[in-house]
């Protein structure tokens, strides 16, 4: 493999971003010499962006909001992930142009299976927030076999058009497909007889936010997965565990999106503990390795 392969990721803002954190603590540990850059690239300059890093010779790209549909248009081709999801979060780039691929799906499924021993297959699943990560993680659980996919959000035409597509991009998945009111009861009792939660909305980025849904809602014997890891326990896992219910963060999912990508463009394992434990330094630990305070 050549010395000095060059990755980055596209996206508007990207500042915050914590892939070159756990891409290159990968990299170290691999002993792969490659460097990860953040490009903060308006919309229309998409198109010119991905003409340079592969003129520049850019291996491999991570794609982020607001990019993840738009640059379906720019690739040379598209794998059976990006096809399925109709969004691109990685790019190959090699002889034969740029191949867009969704990992965004698999890292939600590999950490619930691998850590928690978990599948949709079978389940019943409450979807929460059905912008693009919920919509992505739907179609995932649907494509899993789930046996049921409760959408909720608070705009109700979005949640349908969530609904639309998985009959359209799955007409023969086996879920029962249902959009809920955007009323406090509906979402609560559909919580309540969901096996898997999965939250994917901005509920938890920040301390102080409430809970999507109080207590009441779960129920032991549940899993709870939120897709948000600003903080080890977020808001809605404390609902849940209160009520007795298993809850996650979304720590997990990141890593192994991350790890797919890393294994298109290396064709070679990612150190997922590595990039765990940097990416665990980074959010949730103060310089001196104690625990931050929400």
């Amino acid at each position: 493999m050549p010395t000095s392969l060059r990755f980055a990721l596209l996206g508007h803002p990207v500042k915050h971003s914590l892939s070159p954190v756990m891409h290159e603590a990968s990299f170290r540990a691999l002993g792969i010499d490659a460097s990860y850059d953040c490009m903060d690239v308006a919309p229309e300059a998409l198109g010119a962006c991905l003409a340079t890093c592969r003129r520049e010779g850019y291996a491999g790209l991570n794609v982020t909001v607001p990019h993840k549909t738009a640059v379906l248009d720019w690739m040379d081709h598209l794998d059976a992930s990006a096809r399925l999801y109709g969004a691109v979060n990685t790019v190959r780039i090699d002889a034969a142009g740029l191949t867009g691929v969704n990992t965004d799906a698999e890292g939600f499924l590999e950490d619930l299976a691998v850590n928690y021993r978990r599948s949709p297959e079978a389940a019943r699943v409450m979807i929460l927030g059905c912008g693009g990560a919920g919509r992505t993680l739907a179609i995932a659980c649907a494509h899993c076999g789930a046996a049921e996919i409760a959408l909720a959000n608070r705009t109700l035409v979005k949640a349908e058009q969530v609904a639309a597509e998985i009959a359209e991009r799955l007409p023969d998945a086996p879920a029962e497909i249902r959009v809920l009111a955007s009323e406090p009861a509906a979402w609560s009792a559909a919580c309540r007889a969901a096996d898997l939660v999965v939250q994917c909305t901005t509920t938890g980025l920040h301390a102080d936010d409430a809970p999507l849904l109080p207590p009441k809602a779960f129920r032991r014997g549940q899993f709870l997965y939120d897709i948000v890891y600003t903080q080890r326990v977020t808001p809605t896992m404390r609902s849940a565990l209160a009520a007795g219910a298993e809850a996650v963060n979304g720590a997990g999912m990141l890593v192994y999106q991350g790890a797919a990508a890393f294994r298109e463009w290396t064709g070679r394992d990612a150190d997922t503990a590595a990039m765990r434990a940097a990416l665990d330094a980074q959010i949730y630990l103060t310089d001196t390795g104690r625990e931050r305070r929400p």
